[in-house]
């Protein structure tokens, strides 16, 4: 493939991701039953902000993808265009993957019951452009597949190499970041509705 042909294939990808998403946002809306009025309410998120976001004018972060699927009561791979069912198991295979905010994005979980947990596999490219730090919702849970990966949580910067994991509250400013090459990652987010150490008792 030419690089011209390369640069086509990944603006027809670039479109087709803002179309899907913004489809499946207002779908997952309407099933709500909500206005943009509402989910502005509910999400922290401005009206007109979510309006860009429902007609394809704008992309959203990786953060803010986490923090409307939960507010949505749905997947993040729902928001990404995967179909909405599943079953109370769900096992993957190869998953579909996305390109958001410079970000290589794979969903790995897709029970559409959960409304705790998402997991994402994430590719996170060294020369990526340094975005602001996230905060939202919940916690996070981040695994280093490959790479080194650069954690700056609460200003304060942590280096994790493969084989280490970091567990934290996404509450707080948070930003990932890749150095002495791409990096490979396992992130999981959490919003646990109750004490999952006492019900599983361990």
């Amino acid at each position: 493939m030419s690089e011209g042909q390369h640069a086509d294939s990944v603006a027809a990808t670039s479109i087709s991701l803002d179309e899907s998403l913004a489809a499946s946002l207002r779908a997952a809306r309407a099933r709500t039953g909500w206005t943009l009025d509402q989910l502005a309410g509910e999400s922290g998120l401005s009206k007109a902000y979510l309006s860009r976001l429902e007609s394809g004018e704008r992309r959203p972060s990786l953060a803010t993808l986490f923090d409307l699927a939960r507010t949505l009561g749905v997947p993040v791979s729902t928001l990404l265009g995967e179909p909405v069912g599943g079953v109370p198991l769900a096992i993957h295979g190869a998953e579909q993957s996305h390109s958001v905010n410079g970000l290589t994005v794979t969903p790995i979980s897709g029970f559409s019951g959960s409304r705790a947990i998402d997991a994402v596999r994430l590719l996170i490219p060294v020369d990526r452009r340094e975005s602001a730090p996230a905060s939202h919702g919940g916690e996070e849970w981040v695994y280093v597949l490959a790479g080194t990966l650069g954690l700056e949580f609460d200003g304060t910067e942590h280096v994790l190499r493969a084989g280490q994991s970091a567990h934290f509250d996404a509450t707080r400013p948070h930003r990932l970041g890749a150095s002495e090459g791409d990096a490979e990652v396992l992130l999981v987010a959490a919003d646990p509705p109750h004490d999952v150490r006492r019900i599983h008792r361990f």
